[in-house]
């Protein structure tokens, strides 16, 4: 995991240009779903950048530098960049204060909860006593209806682009409910939806459409659902 305490130089992270961008912005524009780019300060976006350790010629990097972030598909999937303030969504360094003593990165989160991080190299690295499974640099995701980390297979590249393309549709498939585009579209970045009954029960997954939902500060969404992510590890 490309993630130091270290600053590097100035010429390492931005002087040496940013190949990746341009590939990037071309897939954000051309994606089979909606995606929304936010702003970013240019110097909030390189301080970003030296927090995390990346480089700007890296997708994870290029994405800290040039955008404040990414809002896509109305909103279901943030996408963490360099931080955008004024649409309320977080960047990469204030969502991954300590990526060493953490073991991972997380790069993003769907509106229900769900988060994907990038594993680390430390074969133990955990999310709340929780060992992540796959492989350093593999995406993982905690699904909130199955409080359970799982592997995707996929660089922080290939989860980008897939989602971007159209995955996303296929992979959320059954935990969205007629109408959601306008209510998730309305949710600030920097919260979440709260169903009732959650979706990680029987009833919470067979009544989505006539749950409650109620939009909850995302710290407290992610608490509750490591919470139980935990206690359901030490269970099994």
């Amino acid at each position: 995991m490309a993630v130091t305490g270290r600053a590097r130089p100035r010429r390492d992270l931005v002087l040496q240009g940013s190949p990746a961008w341009p590939e990037i912005s071309a897939m954000l524009s051309d994606g089979a779903v909606s995606v929304e780019v936010l702003p970013v300060d240019p110097a909030a976006g390189e301080r970003c950048l030296r927090q995390i350790g990346a480089t700007a010629d890296s997708w994870l990097g290029a994405m800290a530098l040039h955008t404040g972030g990414a809002l896509v598909d109305n909103g279901w999937l943030r996408v963490y960049g360099g931080g955008c303030p004024q649409r309320r969504l977080p960047d990469l360094a204030a969502v991954n204060p300590d990526p060493e003593a953490a073991g991972h990165l997380l790069v993003g989160a769907d509106v229900l909860g769900g988060r994907y991080v990038i594993r680390g190299r430390d074969p133990e690295s955990t999310v709340d006593t929780v060992v992540l499974p796959g492989e350093p640099g593999e995406i993982c995701y905690l699904g909130p209806d199955t409080l359970r980390w799982e592997p995707l297979s996929w660089a922080y590249r290939d989860w980008l682009s897939l989602l971007v393309g159209g995955a996303i549709v296929d992979f959320y498939h059954d935990l969205r409910w007629p109408g959601w585009e306008a209510e998730v579209s309305a949710v600030p970045p920097d919260r979440l939806l709260s169903l009732y009954p959650p979706v990680y029960t029987k009833e919470g997954r067979a009544q989505l459409a006539d749950s409650d939902r109620e939009a909850v500060g995302a710290e407290e969404l992610y608490g509750l659902l490591d919470e139980l992510t935990a206690e359901r590890a030490a269970r099994h």
